[in-house]
């Protein structure tokens, strides 16, 4: 990891920890870098999923969308 040094200052600029998530579906952490939906809602209840469980229901919806078009 590198540093940062402000330039007017010559003090190191210290880097913002990076927040994790955790997954409403699997109980797994997960960063805003790796993906997913970090926060959001379902009717009252906030929500998290990791990119696994986000990309599985965006299949399932897909499946159950596309089932009925036929």
């Amino acid at each position: 990891m590198s540093k940062v040094i402000n330039i007017n200052t010559g003090e190191e600029v210290k880097q913002p920890e990076e927040i994790y998530h955790t997954c409403s579906i699997c109980d797994s952490e997960f960063s805003e870098d790796e993906g997913g939906m970090n926060n959001g809602v379902i009717g009252i209840l906030p929500v998290s999923f990791c990119p696994t469980c986000f990309n599985g229901i965006l299949e399932m919806a897909h499946y159950f969308l596309s089932s009925n078009e036929k």
